[in-house]
């Protein structure tokens, strides 16, 4: 409940009659969903990137740099790469919603399940009930394998000190 507190106020409340006070606590609603959007490598523009890259020239280091001046010196070709990073690479969209574990084949067989159950239910024969059963049954086997193997990932990457945010 930390996370969710704003104030608590003991003195506007009417008397109990007794040594008990009443206390009033307010709450704030959760904050938004904050997932950053991050590259999304396999549609970057990889040829693009490359021709920029050939055309990237670092300057050469002043000599006797201040500490200001070489922070100068590497910032500007750091930006420059970051931005030719940036509008090579589309950045993702992530929503409140979207699960980590989700891929790609997951979305596929979600269409291949809904189509194969409306046309159970257009067509409504045993072969296409089975169809539909057997699509319904292959989607939630490879949800449940997509979890499992999310998790036991995220444990292989959670250390010692931070298990009990597992």
């Amino acid at each position: 409940m930390f996370p969710a507190f704003s104030s608590w106020d003991a003195s506007s409340l009417p008397s109990t009659g007794s040594h008990h006070a009443l206390i009033l606590i307010s709450l704030r609603p959760p904050s938004p969903h904050n997932v950053k959007p991050r590259p999304r490598w396999h549609e970057a523009d990889w040829p693009g990137f490359t021709d920029r890259l050939e055309n990237w020239i670092i300057p050469p280091p002043p000599d006797t740099p201040s500490p200001n001046q070489l922070d100068k010196w590497f910032s500007s070709p750091l930006s420059a790469l970051t931005t030719t990073i940036e509008a090579t690479a589309p950045r993702s969209r992530p929503s409140p919603k979207s699960n980590a574990w989700w891929t790609p084949l997951l979305t596929t067989l979600r269409k291949e399940f809904s189509k194969a159950t409306r046309m159970a239910k257009k067509l409504q024969t045993p072969d296409s009930y089975t169809i539909a059963r057997q699509s319904k049954l292959g989607y939630f086997n490879v949800i449940k394998r997509a979890k499992a193997i999310y998790w036991a990932d995220f444990l292989a990457k959670t250390s010692p000190n931070n298990i009990w945010t597992a």
